[in-house]
């Protein structure tokens, strides 16, 4: 029985630090349900004291893609906290997601269920304000 009920579950990894990026985005589908989990993107702005290697361009552009074409399926979103690799926020950011305002985060979250980390509670200070 749990053989047939894994079969019917699809775990897809979107974006991770496998892939080139900094993430944990994935994509799950059941029969009942297709849930996109914490969907976002980064790369740090020094990582070992580097900038980011032309390559993790072109793997935060692709991992990005990715995202976009599972939120078009998925009818809930999670958002486990505010790191720029577990969200896509609705503003303008350059320095980590190299995102403009209205990019992602529309197509991503609008008209989905939502699941998020309260903004303000038990939350630190630079959370909060992403939040």
């Amino acid at each position: 029985m749990l053989n047939v009920m894994l079969k019917r579950i699809s775990l897809v990894p979107l974006a991770a630090e496998s892939l080139g990026v900094r993430s944990m985005c994935t994509y799950v589908e059941t029969p009942d349900v297709k849930i996109l989990l914490d969907a976002g993107v980064s790369l740090g702005p020094s990582r070992f004291g580097l900038a980011p290697h032309p390559e993790e361009f072109k793997a935060i552009e692709f991992c990005r893609r990715k995202i976009e074409e599972a939120a078009e399926k998925a009818e809930i979103v999670t958002l486990s906290h505010y790191h720029f690799d577990h969200h896509t926020p609705s503003y303008e950011d350059w320095l980590c997601n190299w995102t403009e305002a209205t990019e992602t985060a529309r197509q991503i979250y609008e008209e989905k269920i939502v699941l998020i980390k309260n903004p303000r509670e038990k939350i630190n200070f630079s959370q909060r304000r992403r939040g």
